[in-house]
């Protein structure tokens, strides 16, 4: 597929091109370099990529074998947890917080957390392992690549139900296929975390940041210190993220909240989905555990882990000597199946500016009371083939489309372990037979409890505000 765009006005791409080549750097189906001249007269539809022998790992900006601390080594792989995110407070804990006598013996911290060891790779089936080392063969099809492109969507409703046309852009993975047994259906997704108490008068860097006590230095002298930290290896085995997707665009008109009209609107189902295998017996289907499909989140090292025992060490900026996590501990989901529809083109999701001029608001509207509206978004249970409500639950199962009748993935879906979908009710339901297996505990010594099987069917977002603090 040629890479192709349809402009509207006549710009130097100069910048769109280097992109583009960057992108001409990496593993892409019939991508072919576009000189600035003959890019400006390209039409079309959009950009296909297809990943091909591909994995990634979060490593740090410069090699530990460099003498030069500007030295970018991207084969070094020796010490993966000195690339990090870094997620700092900000701002007060509450003014109620702030009158309260903060002493050394009742003073109260927040969270710092690091995200390190970030990694995507082919799986190899090792829950205690974040990267395989071995790559993905191919993301996709040559039909079937990641797509970016913009669309126009025809009679949409605004929020007072009058018809209108939504341009869009649209960045797509991979469609979803439930049998699909290729390597990007089974993804291994690993990271650590370490998440400290942080003392909120202590700016970054400060050698007491983390300490509660009111010492200089915690991080060597730890007599009497009140020093918290929790850290967590998570890896998923059996992922796959295809069927997801993002829309970019101008929200339209009508609403009675200003704030909802011709800003900026964005849409995603998010779709996380892991290997395991669908069986049909007449109107049911049934999602049953493969072993090798699991998502596990572990916090107990070994005892020859380093740093155990100092709680104020991060790999992330204490030289990137990486935790060894027991590989019997753990909680275990099994056949987990993480189907997200967040807004649609009906009911966006917008982000906005407080009304402190300061903070960030983040809010999938209200749907209004409006048919023209609510029956793009609703679901009729009694009736599952109504030409009336047209939306949907989107599931592992069926996303999209009923039979011959096209549905909108408005409702959310979340399932552990094994489940069944019926084909006429379009209703999940989860295994409570005592030998269902989905969430599972295990100790240090590997003993398990089985909890059993869940599914959380049919979730719909009415409306949904979340506003930052402290910004």
């Amino acid at each position: 597929m040629m890479t192709a765009i349809t402009y509207t006005v006549n710009l130097k791409k100069t910048v769109l091109a280097s992109v583009i080549g960057l992108c001409l750097s990496q593993s892409c189906f019939a991508l072919q370099e576009i000189s600035d001249e003959n890019l400006s007269q390209t039409t079309g539809e959009g950009i296909a990529l297809l990943p091909t022998d591909f994995s990634f790992q979060l490593n740090g900006a410069t090699s530990t074998t460099s003498t030069s601390i500007s030295k970018t080594d991207i084969s070094d792989n020796s010490n993966p947890g000195t690339g990090y995110l870094h997620i700092v407070p900000v701002g007060p804990l509450s003014s109620t917080i702030q009158t309260y006598n903060q002493t050394a013996a009742n003073k109260i911290g927040k969270a710092d957390i690091y995200l390190y060891g970030l990694a995507l790779s082919k799986n190899d089936n090792n829950v205690n392992t974040r990267y395989s080392g071995t790559n993905i063969s191919s993301w996709g099809t040559a039909a079937n690549p990641w797509i970016l492109k913009v669309l126009t969507a025809s009679n949409i409703p605004n929020f007072a139900g009058t018809n209108k046309n939504v341009s869009y852009l649209t960045y797509e993975a991979p469609l979803y296929d439930s049998s699909g047994t290729s390597d990007d259906y089974n993804l291994k997704l690993g990271l650590w975390a370490d998440a400290f108490v942080r003392d909120p008068s202590k700016v970054e860097g400060n050698a007491a940041e983390f300490c509660l006590n009111g010492s200089a230095d915690c991080k060597t002298n730890s007599t009497n210190m009140r020093a918290n930290r929790i850290r967590l290896q998570g890896v998923w085995n059996g992922l796959s993220v295809n069927g997801s997707n993002l829309k970019l665009f101008q929200t339209l008109d009508g609403s009675t909240v200003t704030s909802y009209n011709n800003t900026l609107g964005l849409a995603a189902l998010l779709r996380f989905n892991t290997l395991s295998s669908i069986t049909t017996s007449g109107t049911t289907q049934k999602n049953t555990t493969n072993d090798n499909g699991v998502l596990r989140l572990s916090t107990q090292e070994t005892t020859a882990s380093p740093n155990l025992n100092n709680l104020l060490n991060t790999p992330a900026i204490d030289g990137g000597v990486v935790p060894i996590f027991n590989s019997l501990e753990g909680l275990y989901l099994y056949n987990a199946h993480i189907n997200l529809a967040l807004g649609s083109l009906y009911q966006p999701v917008i982000l906005g500016v407080a009304d402190d001029g300061k903070n960030i608001v983040l809010e999938v509207t209200r749907i209004p009371n409006v048919a023209a509206v609510y029956n793009q978004i609703y679901t009729d249970y009694s009736n599952t083939s109504s030409t009336t409500y047209l939306g949907s639950t989107c599931s592992q199962f069926e996303c999209g489309t009923s039979g011959t009748t096209t549905r909108n993935p408005t409702h959310s879906s979340i399932t552990v372990g094994d489940v069944a979908y019926s084909t006429t009710t379009k209703s999940i339901t989860a295994d409570t037979s005592a030998t269902a297996k989905g969430i599972t505990f295990k100790d240090g010594t590997g003993t398990a409890v089985n909890l059993g099987s869940a599914a959380i069917d049919g979730v719909l977002i009415q409306h949904m505000k979340i506003t930052t603090k402290g910004l």
